[in-house]
């Protein structure tokens, strides 16, 4: 029965939220900054703003998780919706080979986006801790219908993105389109095991969870097999 057995030790959410969320998250933001400073490619300028900000709220949703469930399940909400919609601007570049952006000012290009992104990030947190949004999650009873509507437009986001990454993949072969791929389509599948909360703890959500960890370790993989070979670094603007 959902909801009847609950997981809860002390700051485990803090710690794997910090290590694995916030960590890897930036770890990825700054592999794909230095490949958006090399080349130029607004895809990976886009991909680095998704990552910053998800790591952001990501760790948000740790701290929260120790005041207010609620606070926790309304700003991951809202990170992974900041994630979706940056993520699905940069498949589409991909997918439609934009031109890189000019070599001039991209460092101080990339430190006025990351700022805006650091700052809307914690700008939305501070919304969250002051109520500002209607409730997302009531503990024992579930998910309230704003959260359903902001986790649906999530998971089509993702699903979508999955489908472009996968297209590109099927074109190229590329090793870090194919882990990029995968960490997507994990995330959908996991994001949809976060509706059915009805306990913040409880078991099912955990596994929910566990697939959306492991989906940001295949993000990390995905950017890191990018290096192992000159040819994929060289696609690196077409993810």
């Amino acid at each position: 029965m959902r909801g009847q057995y609950v997981f809860n030790p002390p700051y485990l959410i803090l710690g794997l939220n910090l290590t694995i969320i916030g960590g890897i998250d930036f770890i990825v933001a700054y592999l794909s900054a230095k490949g958006y400073l090399l080349t130029g490619s607004l895809t990976l300028l886009l991909i680095t703003l998704s990552f910053v900000s998800s790591g952001i709220l990501g760790i948000m949703n740790g701290i929260f998780a120790n005041f207010s469930s609620n606070w926790a399940v309304t700003a991951a909400a809202f990170g992974l919706l900041l994630f979706s919609v940056l993520q699905i601007f940069a498949s589409f570049q991909g997918s439609f080979r934009s031109a890189p952006i000019g070599s001039e000012n991209r460092k101080v290009r990339l430190t006025l986006v990351c700022s805006a992104a650091v700052f809307i990030s914690l700008f939305l947190s501070l919304l969250v801790w002051l109520n500002v949004f209607p409730t997302f999650f009531v503990n024992g009873v579930g998910v309230t219908v704003f959260d359903q509507i902001v986790y649906s437009v999530v998971i089509f986001l993702f699903a979508l993105n999955c489908v472009l990454f996968l297209r590109l993949y099927l074109k190229s072969k590329a090793n870090v389109l194919y882990w990029y791929t995968l960490a997507l389509a994990l995330d959908t599948i996991g994001l949809y095991g976060l509706t059915l909360q009805v306990r913040y703890y409880d078991i099912v959500v955990w596994t929910a969870r566990l697939g959306v960890y492991i989906a940001t370790i295949y993000f990390l993989i995905a950017l890191l097999s990018s290096r192992k070979s000159n040819k994929e670094a060289e696609n690196l603007p077409e993810i």
